[in-house]
């Protein structure tokens, strides 16, 4: 069998000039080239430079190179799924690998799309075969001043240089598919099981527009769903459209460049999603917001340079390499049971029962200033678990692991400690889920009280912010009312929808 058939409308291979070469030529040279290196023998693409249009019948021999294929290549635009004869290729190239075993190789569908121009999803749903759930590598960049453009090998250095590292992702994972596909048994008719999961993966900034694509297109070789499905349009309903897949997720993702833009309105993307998966944080304190950053970010502007000051203060910021990055979000996701969900498709609460468990975290030197808090909440029938300062180094560890793992809801108290304890506090939270927690914290809270020695209401506690965590207040004896935003958001999420 060939290794695969390109599949293209003759519309996307025009060009200005006679003297030029169309990009799907181009895109066809460049593709056998860097799948003949990453395989080490000679690739078998089928092109057909004389490929047609229209409603006519296929001709037997692109019928036969079709069946022959063992992946369907589709060059992906407007034009491509208005073309009769493009449909049926794609009908004809489903149903052979049906016949011939399965549509997939592991969790890879064996039709993949070159996508050379944005179409809309309800268009793609629309081929003979829907398209929209089909992982897709994108050839363009999309400026909201002059529309969408092709990356082009021979265009400028910055486009040349997207245009080949997309090539050579497509071809990498184009391998990979070709010798799973020499396993027995290895095509199946149905992707990886629906793990019930959805995560939003926030617009990247450009310079980690690759890493973007992997972390997708391994997040959907799990089994689980990716929002947005294809990109926001830039106009008035973006916050909108953003704030609404935000509330269908179960999981939020924030990977954060050099660069500010790409912009809207003049404000950065990737912040205005940052800043919308806080709004809904503060809504629903189950939401799993992940926000990495690789070593050694330098900020090209001082926008940026502000924006990245903020994450600062965000506890679940990691700053790792991305393949460290990847297997923590892979890691927590396959720990973490997907929640029920209403009929909207949003994450449902889950039901009251037990006793909901609170590990309460205090430094020794305010012992004495949390004991009201601590009494008041178990005598409300919160079960309490505590750190302990009696052992050695490796037992408090482990405790307080534990109760990272186990409890259903952190409250931090910080009176008489140092600020640098809070901040050290708060940033392990998202550790948690390295030991071993299997679900979200229903409610994370920072009680701020008095220092006990000179003023309360101190500039660090005055400045102390974080997205991440409730900030309430508490200077004047222990008062219950200050606590309602921490109990609503612990009752709110213990309690079905």
């Amino acid at each position: 069998m060939r290794d695969l058939f390109i599949s293209y409308t003759h519309t996307d291979n025009l060009t200005f000039s006679a003297s030029q070469l169309g990009w799907v030529a181009k895109f066809h040279r460049a593709l056998e080239v860097r799948l003949t290196q990453l395989l080490g023998r000679q690739s078998d693409v089928f092109y057909d430079e004389g490929v047609m249009s229209g409603t006519c019948a296929l001709t037997p021999t692109i019928e036969k190179e079709v069946r022959a294929s063992k992946i369907l290549v589709t060059v992906l635009s407007p034009g491509y799924v208005n073309s009769g004869w493009c449909n049926k290729e794609l009908e004809l190239f489903a149903m052979e690998a049906t016949r011939r075993g399965g549509l997939f190789i592991d969790t890879q569908s064996r039709i993949v799309k070159a996508i050379k121009l944005p179409v809309d999803l309800d268009v793609q749903r629309r081929a003979t075969f829907d398209l929209s759930d089909v992982l897709g590598y994108e050839f363009y960049r999309d400026d909201p001043l002059t529309g969408p453009l092709e990356f082009d090998i021979d265009a400028d250095k910055a486009s040349r240089l997207e245009f080949t590292k997309r090539v050579n992702t497509l071809a990498y994972d184009i391998c990979k598919m070709l010798r799973n596909m020499g396993e027995e048994n290895a095509a199946r008719d149905t992707v990886a099981p629906d793990s019930g999961k959805v995560v939003y993966l926030a617009e990247a900034t450009p310079e980690l527009a690759d890493e973007s694509i992997k972390l997708r297109r391994t997040l959907n070789q799990y089994g689980h769903r990716v929002l947005p499905v294809t990109p926001y349009p830039y106009g008035r309903t973006y916050a909108e459209l953003a704030a609404a897949d935000l509330a269908r997720a179960d999981a939020s993702v924030h990977m954060i460049g050099s660069s500010y833009g790409p912009e809207r309105e003049g404000h950065s993307i990737p912040e205005i999603q940052y800043d919308l998966a806080g709004e809904e944080l503060l809504r629903r304190p189950s939401l799993q917001r992940l926000v990495w950053s690789p070593p050694d970010v330098i900020p090209d502007e001082d926008r940026q340079a502000r924006f990245i000051v903020r994450l600062t203060d965000d506890a679940t910021l990691v700053v790792t390499p991305f393949e460290t990055f990847k297997t923590a979000v892979e890691e927590a996701l396959r720990t973490t049971p997907p929640p029920p969900r209403d009929v909207r498709g949003a994450p449902a609460t889950p039901s009251a029962g037990a006793l909901a468990r609170i590990y309460l975290i205090y430094d020794q030197s305010d012992e004495a200033g949390v004991a009201g808090l601590d009494d008041w909440l178990y005598e409300h029938d919160y079960e309490m678990l505590h750190p302990v300062s009696v052992g050695n180094e490796d037992e408090i560890r482990l405790h307080d692991e534990r109760c990272l793992v186990e409890c259903d809801s952190v409250l931090l108290y910080w009176g008489a400690a140092p600020a640098y304890w809070l901040l050290q506090r708060v940033m392990d939270l998202q550790k948690a889920y390295a030991y071993g927690r299997s679900a979200p914290f229903q409610a994370r809270g920072v009680m701020i009280g008095p220092n006990g020695i000179g003023p309360d209401q101190t500039p660090d506690k005055q400045r102390f912010r974080n997205k991440s965590v409730i900030k309430m207040e508490m200077y004047d004896g222990f008062d219950p009312a200050a606590l309602a935003p921490f109990l609503t958001a612990l009752s709110r999420t213990r309690c079905a929808v």
